[in-house]
């Protein structure tokens, strides 16, 4: 019979109520790790590549017998977060993007500070957008258009602006002859060169051969938000397990390290 996770857990006695009653409750502050060097000290430790609804306690039934073992999984993969640590399938996963990227993004060109007339760069004064300020959009003449919105964050390195629309809407720089935004606080100046979603917004950029580098680097290429998280999830596809016949005996050694 599996060992049930929080039962390993020891007791503490606590007055939770703050009314001089005393409870036996369980000591979640309680940790034991694994080894660094516990693959290496294991034989039977294995690679298994998961299919995306393959959840802990299936995969814990049909490799031990028992579900309660799935905490084991968890252990030995350090997954904190069942759900978004451990291989999400495709429906899950697009929720969860939306979920984590609600905004849009504004992409600025290389050329982004300004200062008081909206082409005009000044290096030596260089002004960036800043957390809850509100921007709007310009012509290159100074003539103010209709969108409006409100800065969630921005991002110096990748020169774009996350914001979230509150009126009109942000033209892209086909338009007016490149549109500019304003920050009403910072006095922050972009040229737009384009606007997507925070979802298809970049997360950084890569060298033809995976290393993350800056957005000028030659042959840089752009990686989204929607591609960074996919590229994650499909790294908690693979995990290392233990062969049933240690199972037993894991739990058990876990155990006696609790109730040290």
């Amino acid at each position: 019979m599996a060992i049930d996770y929080f039962d390993t857990f020891p007791k503490v006695s606590y007055d939770i109520g703050k009314d001089n009653k005393i409870r036996e409750v369980t000591d979640l502050l309680k940790r034991v790790g694994i080894r660094g060097d516990f693959k290496k000290l294991l034989p039977s430790y294995y690679k298994n590549i998961l299919s995306a609804s393959e959840r802990p306690e299936h995969l814990a039934y049909s490799a031990y017998g028992d579900i309660l073992s799935h905490w084991v999984l968890l252990h030995m993969n350090t997954v904190t977060d069942p759900y978004h640590d451990w291989v999400m399938e495709e429906r899950v996963l697009n929720e969860f993007i939306d979920l984590k990227y609600p905004d849009k993004i504004l992409l600025l060109d290389s050329t982004h500070h300004s200062d008081t007339t909206y082409g005009a760069v000044d290096p030596l004064a260089k002004r960036f957008f800043v957390r809850g300020e509100v921007i709007k959009e310009y012509q290159a003449d100074g003539t103010l258009l209709d969108g409006t919105g409100t800065v969630v964050d921005f991002d110096a390195t990748l020169i774009q602006v996350t914001y979230k629309l509150t009126s009109g809407s942000f033209d892209d720089a086909d338009q007016y002859s490149g549109s500019y935004v304003k920050g009403d606080d910072s006095g922050a100046v972009g040229k737009v060169a384009g606007i997507t979603t925070e979802r298809l917004g970049v997360h950084h950029y890569e060298s033809d051969d995976g290393i993350i580098v800056g957005r000028s680097h030659t042959g840089a290429s752009a990686i989204t938000n929607e591609t960074f998280e996919n590229n994650e999830n499909e790294k908690n596809r693979e995990i290392m397990m233990l062969e049933g016949r240690y199972i037993q005996q894991f739990e058990q050694n876990f155990e006696e390290l609790m109730d040290a």
